[in-house]
């Protein structure tokens, strides 16, 4: 098939997606891309800008089979700006993350977080727009539909009507595609390199949401207990956290490596040296970072909460430093398979496997009406 798919937000685990699809898919992608800046912007008129670059490249020539889009921006202005010829092709919609669902930075105007409502009202009529939509976990799926019946309770008369339940039937599960682990990484796995103590892998970039606070008190109550040794490998902003000043302060001894490694091999070896993955997010609707480390060997120290319940098998639930397995190598062979559908090319696979039933349905759906008056 001929796949004209539209990325409004080109960076991130959002890129990382779009350059495995593109890496393992067996259909013919053609994307149009944004600079991943201004996120509230993208959801207001990223499809605009997706429209007019995409004509500015040639790419709306010609009809593809498919349309697939991702989900910063508007999918009702992207159907209504494509030319009339284009408004028809089906349209698959990728849910990375969900704007009923999405945190607000406590440091946020109160003005900007009133403005949130309205873009849930964008995902809902994006979503209404699609014809299948794909969420990468069942918890943003999940998030979403709870946050769209707490909002339509403000809705005067009646309420929202059908709109969940069409969303319901339009929408499947996905993992987003992680590239499989190096061999060379597996085969040097393992805490060699750091001999005392529990080294502990914390991959998340450094922001709001991802629990600083609580990572900070937890290293205050544990670190000497527990002997914890941290590995911190998430991105930085350009103004450094309060919070990493304090924990550095308070912990500096116990800092095996502090700051993001860019290089994918690397990164990759850092995280099969650790004996745990610690997330302390109090946001996540997928967590790639978190299974590259459990793919890499690490033992899961995962809140109970968000997508990570969906990552884990049961053998792997409820563990910590304080609660060890009796046996690691079962709980990191069970996990290990437990996320072999989120390799890069079980997972394109599937995305490509759930495109292509939609477009045979509806491709068919006109030839059986006919049969039918006949």
């Amino acid at each position: 098939m001929e796949i004209l798919a539209f990325q409004p937000w080109d960076g991130g685990s959002h890129r990382a997606v779009r350059e495995s699809i593109t890496r393992h898919a067996h259909h013919d992608w053609s994307w149009v891309t944004l600079d991943p800046v201004g996120p509230r912007w993208r959801l207001r008129l990223g499809a605009l800008e997706l429209v007019d670059r995409a004509r500015e490249q040639g790419a709306l020539a010609a009809r593809p089979d498919l349309l697939f889009a991702t989900s910063l921006l508007d999918g009702a202005q992207l159907r209504s700006t494509l030319p009339a010829s284009l408004r028809s092709v089906p349209l698959v919609l990728y849910m990375h993350e969900n704007q009923a669902a999405y945190p607000v930075s406590e440091h946020v105007d109160t003005r900007d977080r009133d403005r949130d409502a309205h873009l849930v009202v964008t995902n809902l009529s994006t979503l209404l727009a699609a014809d299948l939509v794909i969420w990468n976990s069942a918890f943003n799926r999940d998030s979403f539909l709870e946050g769209l019946d707490r909002l339509l309770r403000h809705l005067p008369g009646r309420g929202g009507g059908s709109w969940r339940g069409l969303i319901e039937q339009r929408s499947v599960i996905a993992w987003p595609p992680v590239e499989p682990i190096p061999g060379q990484v597996l085969r040097n796995s393992g805490s060699t390199s750091y001999p005392d103590g529990i080294s502990v892998a914390w991959p998340h970039r450094w922001e709001h949401d991802k629990g600083l606070d609580e990572l900070l008190a937890l290293m205050d109550r544990d670190a000497v207990s527990l002997d914890l040794r941290l590995v911190l490998l998430g991105e930085r902003p350009g103004t450094e956290p309060e919070q990493l000043k304090r924990l550095r302060a308070a912990h500096g001894d116990r800092i095996i490596h502090d700051g993001w490694v860019p290089d994918r091999a690397s990164y990759l070896q850092r995280l099969a040296e650790c004996d745990w993955v610690l997330s302390t997010a109090r946001h996540e609707f997928f967590g790639i970072a978190v299974v590259e480390a459990l793919m890499c060997g690490c033992l899961p120290w995962l809140p109970d909460r968000l997508s990570y319940p969906e990552l884990l098998p049961p053998i792997a639930r409820g563990l910590s430093p304080k609660n060890p397995p009796k046996d690691a190598a079962a709980v990191v062979t069970a996990t290990q398979g437990h996320l072999e559908s989120a390799l890069a090319p079980a997972a394109v696979a599937r995305i490509e496997a759930l495109a292509e039933t939609m477009f045979e349905t509806m491709t068919d759906e006109p030839a059986r009406e006919r049969d039918r008056h006949e």
